[in-house]
Order: structure tokens, then sequence, then C-alpha cells
């Protein structure tokens, strides 16, 4: 299973993702694997108006970017291990982004989070980032659940 040392982690910043770097760090501590954080941000969105002042564009995608990177940063602190952080920008498709640096560690599980969030319609046409991770990976997933969905099946 393990054969690189790298586990990577998908990081939004939600509960999900934070159970997902949890398990994921027992497994690295097992298997003596590199923990690779990584967090996809989307460039935003420019729109052109005289109603509203905004910033320049780029500053506003600095500003994310920085914003991340600080986040990232505090979170890998946490843990008793060195823990490498990524802030990617990807106009894409997150899963593929996440697909694509996934071959290019190479890592050799993705240890993700499902988010419960999507409506049936939304779900049925899209999909979820993680059922796209699972479809296109270039290794082993792991997808943790939502402690609420556990506990609603335990019942």
């Amino acid at each position: 299973m393990i054969r690189h040392n790298k586990i990577l982690v998908p990081y939004d910043f939600s509960e999900q993702a934070t159970e997902a770097v949890r398990r994921a760090a027992v497994l690295a501590g097992k298997f003596d694997a590199e923990l690779h954080l990584l967090h996809v941000l989307e460039p935003s969105v420019y729109f052109e108006t005289d109603m509203v002042s905004i910033p320049p564009i780029d500053e506003v995608n600095h500003a994310a970017h920085d914003g991340a990177v600080h986040r990232m940063q505090a979170l890998s602190e946490q843990f008793d291990f060195d823990v490498e952080t990524h802030v990617e920008e990807s106009a894409g498709d997150p899963s593929r982004f996440i697909c694509d640096f996934a071959a290019s560690l190479p890592a050799d599980l993705i240890v993700i989070g499902r988010h419960d969030e999507k409506g049936v319609i939304e779900h049925m046409l899209t999909g979820s980032t993680a059922e796209r991770v699972v479809a296109h990976a270039p290794c082993s997933v792991l997808v943790t659940m939502p402690h609420d969905l556990l506990e609603d099946k335990r019942e």
C-alpha cells in the first residue's frame, strides 16, 4: 500500500476535511509516511461595475492565497511530525487537479472527506469532488464519512 511514503489530503477548511486529516495523520504515523495537505484555490470571479468598488483582482487573489497559506501552516503545526502544505490555484475542476497533484508527488494514498451538502439534482448532475477523485485517482483513495452520517447509520 505505501511505496513512496506519501499521503495526500485535499483540505478545504471544512469539518469533513479536518476529520480526513486526523485519519491521515494516524496512517502517516503508522507507516512512517509524509503527510501532504493540499488546498486548491479557485481564482476569483471578476466583474466590472460602477456600483461596487472592489480592489484589483490580483490583490484579491493574493490575499486569498496568503490567507490559505497562513491557515494551512497553522494546521500543520498541530502535529508532532513534519507536514508539507501546498496551496495551489486551479481554474478547472478541483478533483482533476487533486488527482494530477497526487500523480506528481507521487502519492500512495489520498484521504478525502465526504461532504453531504448537495441536493439530489445537483449531485446527479455534478457528483461530488470525492466521487470524482475516486474515479480518476492514480492511487488508492480513502473517503472519510462526516461524523453525523456515521452516527445516523449506527442508530
